[in-house]
């Protein structure tokens, strides 16, 4: 009897340790991810206190960014309806995004081999350039949507974007985004559960009707 509870109390141990194993495995790489972050806004805070800094990490963002005018634009306004627009975007939310590219927790081929070649000077460097640009807000092609769209995005969207759109820090400019981006990204919510399943916005764009989405989305992209 007495080997028997050894052996039952020896295999719950084994279990238990392999289960911390487990979940010390799955935590790991948020944590270094916690610390990359930790790391870039660093540098990025040192740049954005000292003007010849700022203004030299402009100037070799803008030249390190010569791959990605293709898509987004020398200016960082979007070349393609369904590409987001980088100009004037939170620089700290980019650094995130360049982090979670790079470590896969956000999927793009593109953009994750990108990341990875950029060391965390062109990750700063970039973000600070395409933040100090000027985003170039659409015009209204649906303008009878644009009474709706603004009561929509005050009650659905302005307490994480703010009032005018244009987030904070971790949290993204969406004012002034080409339509096509917007609705895309809605619809990917909206039909993939998956998709980053701690973000609000899991509980937010399924609960938008068609007309509703139309709306949101047309007074989104006129935003400035």
């Amino acid at each position: 009897m007495i080997i028997h509870d050894m052996c039952r109390d020896g295999l719950l141990q084994a279990l238990l340790m392999r289960m911390c194993l487990f979940v010390i495995c799955l935590s790991l790489p948020y944590a270094l991810h916690a610390d990359k972050l930790s790391s870039l806004y660093s540098i990025l805070n040192i740049k954005l206190n000292d003007p010849l800094l700022l203004k030299d990490a402009v100037t070799k963002g803008k030249e390190r960014a010569f791959l990605c005018v293709y898509c987004h634009g020398s200016d960082g306004n979007s070349k393609r309806g369904y590409i987001p627009n980088l100009a004037d975007q939170n620089n700290k939310y980019l650094l995130r995004q360049f982090e979670m590219f790079s470590s896969k927790q956000r999927n793009n081929r593109i953009m994750s081999e990108l990341a990875k070649n950029l060391d965390d000077d062109d990750r700063v460097n970039i973000a600070l350039f395409y933040s100090t640009q000027k985003v170039k807000s659409g015009s209204a092609s649906r303008p009878e949507l644009l009474s709706a769209g603004k009561k929509l995005f005050i009650s659905r969207c302005s307490s994480c974007h703010g009032d005018n759109g244009h987030g904070k820090e971790m949290l993204p400019r969406i004012a002034g985004q080409p339509v096509g981006y917007l609705k895309k990204t809605l619809n990917s919510y909206r039909n993939n559960p998956d998709m980053r399943p701690n973000s609000p916005m899991q509980g937010i764009a399924p609960a938008l009707n068609k007309s509703d989405q139309a709306a949101v989305i047309e007074y989104i992209s006129i935003m400035e």
